[in-house]
């Protein structure tokens, strides 16, 4: 009996250290020529609190695919045919609720991940995604979709870093996401918080019990089915302090599960930079053109 004890627990553990996807390599790719002539239009959506944009190519005619994106220069989704949107938050209109008090000083935590508790690290910016996410982004899918040069069944959404973690989230709520490009982020936040050189930077990690239930409900990680409709990248450097390479394993290893079970192992792909450092380069850009282009292009 202690043997088949002892086997199960290392089937169970092999399950755990299942081994990273590997990404094909990536087909060659040509940068369009930037566009000298597009359309602009622009809007405001929740009370002025959210501006939005989009840049639409003038050709090719009829309804086109459209890129939520807010990483590079989008001039070059405009030459490629995509109809770019990108949008921006007023901070001082926003109205949310604010994370409970604790004692007077910011004693924890770096930058953005900045905190007075241990307890609550990261909790105004993790609430903050959340909230673009849930609120922001779906009030910008009414209006893009209203937009009769977009066709409203080929949307796709790109984010690095702040922006990749909103993607990731707004596209496990929100169907009509229906390919995404999530750079330099990634959706184990226990983990992030937990290694990231802005949080604990690898010490223990003891979150308040109703702190810890809100980031378990929404972490993609704990819920990798509500992505599984979209077709999603992620590309992660190796060596990023702010997004320690971990939490990014973590993620995909359990998107790859999901897209499996899902029966669409194809529409995951995740890819490790070597390049050092937290940012997006020519390999990411690359990455996510040609993901775009394979994934929203198609008839």
């Amino acid at each position: 009996m202690r043997t088949l004890t002892v086997l199960a627990a290392f089937l169970v553990l092999a399950g755990c250290r299942a081994a990273l996807p590997k990404p094909a390599p990536l087909r060659p790719y040509t940068p369009p020529p930037l566009p000298t002539e597009f359309l602009v239009k622009e809007t405001r959506l929740a009370d002025g609190a959210v501006s939005v944009r989009a840049d639409i190519p003038l050709a090719p005619a009829g309804p086109k695919p459209a890129v939520i994106a807010l990483v590079g220069d989008t001039h070059q989704l405009v030459g490629a045919g995509f109809v770019s949107v990108t949008y921006s938050i007023n901070g001082n209109v926003l109205k949310r609720p604010e994370p409970p008090a604790a004692p007077a000083e910011l004693t924890v935590g770096k930058w953005v991940l900045a905190s007075r508790s241990a307890s609550r690290l990261g909790e105004t910016y993790l609430r903050e995604i959340a909230a673009t996410a849930d609120d922001y982004v779906p009030m910008i899918l009414d209006w893009v979709q209203s937009l009769p040069e977009v066709d409203p069944h080929r949307i796709g959404m790109v984010g690095s870093s702040t922006n990749g973690f909103i993607t990731l989230e707004a596209t496990a709520r929100d169907r009509r996401i229906r390919v995404a490009v999530a750079i330099a982020a990634c959706g184990d936040y226990h983990e992030f918080l937990r290694r990231s050189s802005m949080g604990m930077n690898g010490k223990p990690l003891e979150l308040d019990p109703p702190y810890a239930r809100w980031i378990a409900q929404h972490e993609v990680v704990r819920h990798p089915q509500r992505i599984v409709h979209a077709a999603l990248l992620m590309v992660n450097r190796i060596d990023d302090p702010l997004i320690p390479i971990s939490c990014a394993d973590a993620t995909a290893k359990a998107l790859a599960r999901a897209y499996e079970r899902a029966g669409a192992p194809e529409r995951f792909r995740y890819v490790r930079v070597a390049e050092p450092g937290h940012g997006v380069g020519a390999q990411e850009g690359n990455e996510a053109m040609v993901w775009l282009q394979d994934w929203l292009q198609r008839p």
